[in-house]
C-alpha cells in the first residue's frame, strides 16, 4: 500500500498540468461558496467566482513565471519581497478596475460590484501567493529528492555492474594459472564459477537478499578457492540469529576476494583467513582478517582495490549513517571490520 501511494505521489508530482488544474478547481469551489449571495449556488455566483479568479491567476503566474526564477531562485530575496509587494498592488488595482468598470462591458446583463476594498483584496493575493509559492517549493523539493534517488539508483547499478567483471576477471585469472599447470581440478572450478556467476547475475539483482543466501554464496566461493589452495587455512564462523535478516547483495565478496588474493594465495606456509559474521538484534558485525604475503597474479595498478572501493561507495548509498567500516592495513595482516544496521 505504501509503495502504491509513493508511486501515485511520484506520478502526481511529475504531472504539472494536473497539479495546476486540481489547484484551481479547488480554489474555484472554495471561493464560489465564499462569494455566493444566497444559500444556493446560482449562475451569477459561477460567473462572479470565475471573473474573481482572473486577477488572482494573473498575479500567481506572474510570480511563478518571472519573479521566482529571476529573483528568488537566484538568491535575491529582498528584491523578491519588494517585487511581490508591487505585484500585489498591481493585482489589487486590476481587481478594482475590473469590477469597477470593465465587467459592465463584458457582462451587460448582470450587475457586479467590487465587494472588497484595496486592503481586503490585497490580503487575498498575499494568501494565494504564499500558498502557490509554498506548493512550488514543495514540488521542487520532492522533485529534487526523486532526482537524487534516481541518481543514487543509477550509481548503484553502475557500481554493481563493475563488481561482476571484477570478480569474473579475478576468477578467470586463477583458472588460467591452473590450466597452464594442466590441473585436473579446472573442470570442477569452472562448474562452481558458473554457479557463482548465476547467483551474482540473477539472484543478487534485488536491492536486498536474505543474509543466509549471501553467506551460502560466500561458502561456494571459498569452496571453489579451496580446490586450489587447500582447506586448512580458512576459518568461517557465524553467531546470532541469521534467519530473516536482509542485506544488500555482494557487499562482502570483494573483501573475501581480497583476503584470498593477498592472504591464502600469498605464498606463505602459515597464511590464513578468518571470517566471522555476528548478528545481534538488528546489528550485523562482519569481520575478516588475513595474513599478508606476496600476491600472485598481480593486477595493474589501475585495477587494484576496485572491489573494495565499490563497496565503500555502495555503503554510502545504501546504508547512509547506518554503517561503520574500519580497515586496518598492518605490516603482516589486513583486517576489515564492518558494522551494519539492518532494516
Amino acid at each position: 500500500m505504501n509503495r502504491y501511494i509513493k508511486i501515485t505521489l511520484g506520478r502526481f508530482i511529475k504531472n504539472r498540468v494536473l497539479q495546476h488544474i486540481l489547484f484551481w478547481c479547488l480554489s474555484f469551489l472554495i471561493l464560489m461558496n465564499v462569494l455566493k449571495v444566497s444559500a444556493e449556488v446560482k449562475q451569477i455566483d459561477l460567473i462572479y467566482a470565475a471573473v474573481f479568479h482572473l486577477p488572482i491567476v494573473c498575479v500567481v503566474y506572474l510570480n511563478m513565471s518571472f519573479l521566482f526564477p529571476l529573483l528568488w531562485e537566484r538568491g535575491n530575496y529582498f528584491s523578491y519581497a519588494f517585487a511581490v509587494l508591487g505585484l500585489i498592488v498591481l493585482g489589487s488595482g486590476f481587481y478594482l478596475l475590473l469590477f469597477g468598470r470593465l465587467i459592465d462591458y463584458i457582462f451587460t446583463g448582470y450587475y457586479f460590484i467590487a465587494y472588497y476594498s484595496f486592503w481586503d483584496i490585497s490580503l487575498f493575493f498575499a494568501i494565494y501567493l504564499f500558498i502557490s509559492s509554498l506548493l512550488h517549493l514543495a514540488r521542487g523539493w520532492f522533485r529534487a529528492e526523486e532526482l537524487e534517488k534516481e541518481k543514487s539508483q543509477a550509481e548503484l547499478k553502475a557500481l554493481k555492474s563493475q563488481i561482476n567483471p571484477h570478480f569474473l576477471f579475478n576468477s578467470l585469472n586463477s583458472i588460467y594459472s591452473m590450466a597452464r599447470k594442466e590441473s585436473k581440478e579446472v573442470p570442477g572450478i569452472i562448474v562452481q564459477l558458473s554457479d557463482l556467476m548465476r547467483h551474482i547475475i540473477y539472484e543478487s539483482d534485488a536491492d536486498f537478499i536474505a543474509l543466509e543466501k549471501e553467506l551460502e554464496m560466500l561458502h561456494n566461493y571459498i569452496d571453489m578457492q579451496n580446490l586450489r589452495t587447500g582447506k586448512n587455512q580458512i576459518a568461517f564462523n557465524t553467531a546470532g540469529d541469521l534467519k530473516g535478516k536482509m542485506v544488500a547483495p555482494l557487499l562482502f565478496l570483494p573483501f573475501v576476494e581480497n583476503s584470498f588474493k593477498h592472504g591464502v594465495k600469498g605464498g606463505d606456509n602459515d597464511a590464513f583467513v578468518n571470517i566471522k559474521f555476528e548478528v545481534t538484534e538488528q546489528i550485523l558485525n562482519f569481520e575478516i582478517e588475513n595474513s599478508k604475503g606476496r600476491a600472485i597474479d598481480p593486477l595493474p595498478d589501475k585495477y587494484r582495490g576496485i572491489g573494495i572501493e565499490n563497496v565503500k561507495k555502495r555503503l554510502e548509498l545504501i546504508y547512509p549513517d547506518r554503517h561503520k567500516l574500519t580497515i586496518r592495513d598492518n605490516t603482516e595482516t589486513f583486517k576489515v571490520l564492518l558494522q551494519l544496521q539492518l532494516n
